[in-house]
């Protein structure tokens, strides 16, 4: 909760009445339902695009999120500054680093700004050259050189089911096919809201080149009903997303030479505005030419395999007893998800992670109002759907020494599920913080009735689950972890991985009463005498 205002600090004096500082009960009363919400709005819109790691859209969340750390009063690492300029690229000269990023690099295919261009021309002469990463970004693994006269192709899309044909009376062979991405918006056409088969890229592509066109432009599109705001950057997309449930529509081996490009972008090589072109065929749904006579294009279209930068998200609250304050509690939870899939939906990853993510911010204010013995370390990770990497990373390279670290709290999941109840993993392997666990539920009123620890039944699950998220890096190093999750078996959640993961699917409720109970549960960890002792195996 924000207390920025005349109102907010008459709210802060009877948050001081409702309790002594010294017990927590102050940070405790802050956790509203409210912020919540409307941090998880943000952290799950589908303006960050799906947070895949790395990608603009995970960028803008990374800044939002290190933007509440500031202002929460938080402090960055005190190698922070040592490890950008070390680690950070280019980007670490900048004066106005954010020292909150705590970057690292893995290789991936990624754009070559030497092999990436883009020309319009118009009777044989350059009108017009595009800027990557503004205007267009090439496509993994469907590069090449091409120049061809221009064509608009509607959607690249022939389907005898749905009766569509957008190269009827037309002639791609030979020429550069501009298409937009995924398929007519029609409530009736196709499959609606549901994005078919056929809007695949790779179909689209696929149809393309059995037509003989020599290249293609694909135009990037918002979400089905979203407005997403058209300054964001044009992202690469180093992966695509793969739904739970559903077979992943796999790129050819060998794909046409293409690029994705802006709306903008598409707008200026057509001669029309490309935003209104697309709401035309989305309400009409019938394939419309469009007359590019004396426009031709010439494009490269490059990857290779370099170092691509990533970032956690590492900020500290010193401890107030001089004795604790460099022993330190973390708290954890991963703020990136999977991306976009090859039909243009989007993974808005609300329940997984931006409910644990909105629960960290909110529990990193409550705390910055009311600071514990030890210093608290808050741990946002990227990277960690694709295999726990960004934690990982930070374990081999931690701005503590890992003997200081009393222990590790994680947040994954906790928005779904009975309301009054959490699940938590990791006392198997540190039993002592069933204990912990039991004063946190009594320390506060915080609207979980119940601790779920995994049945007997569901030991072999719990052990698996254990191992799938950030707080394992942790306890493989020795340091004692647990796992605050929304419930066992993970079969339930139905929406879990999936472009059905949005915000209406979020319990605000539970993900709020969790919150709270594991601000009791850093509260203790981080006020008592005692520290848990090492993980058992």
């Amino acid at each position: 909760m924000l207390v920025t205002s005349a109102a907010g600090c008459g709210l802060l004096f009877w948050l001081c009445l409702q309790g002594s500082p010294g017990d927590g009960s102050l940070g405790l009363a802050s956790i509203e339902k409210s912020d919540i919400a409307e941090r998880l709005e943000i952290i799950a819109s589908p303006n960050m695009e799906g947070r895949d790691s790395p990608s603009e859209g995970q960028a803008r969340a990374a800044s939002y999120i290190t933007g509440l750390f500031a202002e929460f009063g938080l402090k960055p690492a005190a190698d922070a500054r040592a490890v950008l300029a070390a680690r950070g690229g280019e980007r670490a000269s900048k004066a106005d680093e954010n020292l909150f990023l705590r970057p690292f690099s893995r290789e991936l295919s990624a754009p070559d700004p030497a092999g990436c261009h883009l020309a319009l021309l118009e009777k044989d002469e350059i009108t017009a050259e595009f800027e990557l990463g503004r205007d267009f970004q090439p496509i993994h693994r469907a590069g090449g050189s091409v120049r061809g006269e221009l064509l608009f192709g509607g959607f690249g899309i022939q389907s005898k089911r749905a009766k569509y044909d957008d190269f009827k009376g037309q002639r791609p062979a030979g020429r550069v096919v501009l298409i937009f991405e995924g398929e007519p918006r029609h409530k009736r056409k196709f499959d609606g809201t549901e994005v078919t088969r056929a809007a695949s890229i790779w179909t689209q592509l696929e149809t393309l080149k059995a037509a003989g066109a020599v290249g293609a432009l694909v135009v990037q599109r918002s979400p089905f009903g979203v407005e997403v705001d058209p300054q964001n950057a044009l992202d690469f997309r180093y992966t695509w997303a793969a739904w739970q449930g559903e077979q992943l529509r796999r790129q050819p081996a060998r794909s046409l030479p293409a690029l994705h490009i802006s709306m903008d972008c598409a707008s200026e090589l057509l001669g029309t505005d490309a935003r209104k072109l697309a709401l035309k065929l989305d309400k009409r749904a019938k394939p419309q030419k469009l007359k590019t006579r004396d426009r031709s294009v010439s494009f490269d279209s490059a990857t290779r395999r370099m170092p691509v930068r990533h970032d956690n998200l590492v900020a500290i609250l010193p401890g107030t007893d001089e004795a604790l304050a460099r022993q330190f509690v973390v708290l954890g939870a991963h703020y990136d998800h999977v991306g976009v899939g090859p039909r243009g939906r989007v993974a808005c990853g609300a329940d997984d992670n931006g409910s644990g993510v909105s629960a960290l911010l909110e529990i990193a204010e409550a705390l910055a109002l009311n600071p514990p013995r030890r210093s608290v370390i808050f741990a946002s990770f990227c990277a960690e759907e694709d295999g726990l990497i960004g934690s990982r990373e930070f374990c081999a390279n931690l701005p503590v020494d890992a003997k200081n670290i009393v222990c590790m709290v994680n947040l994954d999941q906790i928005g779904v599920g009975p309301t009054k109840q959490t699940s938590v993993l990791g006392t198997a392997h540190n039993p002592q913080l069933s204990a912990v666990l039991a004063r946190a539920k009594q320390l506060g009123k915080t609207g979980i009735t119940k601790i779920h620890h995994g049945r007997r039944k569901e030991l072999g699950q719990s052990i698996k689950l254990f191992e799938r998220s950030d707080h394992f890096e942790f306890h493989r190093i020795g340091i004692p972890a647990i796992f605050f999750f929304e419930g066992l078996p993970l079969s339930n959640n139905k929406d879990y991985h999936t472009w059905r993961d949005t915000v209406e699917g979020v319990d605000l409720a539970k993900t709020t009463s969790t919150a709270k109970l594991v601000y009791n549960t850093i509260w203790i960890l981080a006020n008592d005498d005692a520290r848990p002792p090492k993980p058992r195996d």
